[in-house]
């Protein structure tokens, strides 16, 4: 399998979630996170394709929020329920950006 991935990925503090910013619904929690999308584990029915307005609450860094708008690029239903999903950001602003980007930067060299 050839990697396609470009930027470093980094796992942030256990309690780092995803919430749909369209109606708080809390979609599931963040596994691994890079500068262009995250790997997310949620309970909640999620497709390839779907496209999401969404708010990464990071735990440990200020409780940080980033808004971002995402794609979700591939999802695997597990037997347990429990599903697994690749986003690609989409849409963030510069401000978000430049702060997801302190967030892995410090998550690198911790």
């Amino acid at each position: 399998m050839i990697e396609k991935r470009e930027n470093i990925r980094v796992n942030p503090a256990e309690g780092s979630l995803v919430v749909n910013q369209l109606n708080q619904v809390k979609l599931g929690r963040i596994i691994d996170i890079s500068a262009d999308g995250f790997l997310l584990a949620g309970r909640e029915k999620i497709k390839d394709g779907m496209i999401f307005q969404l708010e990464l609450v990071i735990v440990g860094h200020k409780n940080a929020h980033i808004k971002v708008g995402a794609e979700c690029i591939w999802a695997d239903l597990q037997t347990s329920g429990l599903t697994f999903a690749g986003f690609q950001i989409i849409d963030i602003s510069t401000d978000d950006q430049n702060s997801l980007d302190v967030i892995i930067e410090q998550l690198t060299v911790s």
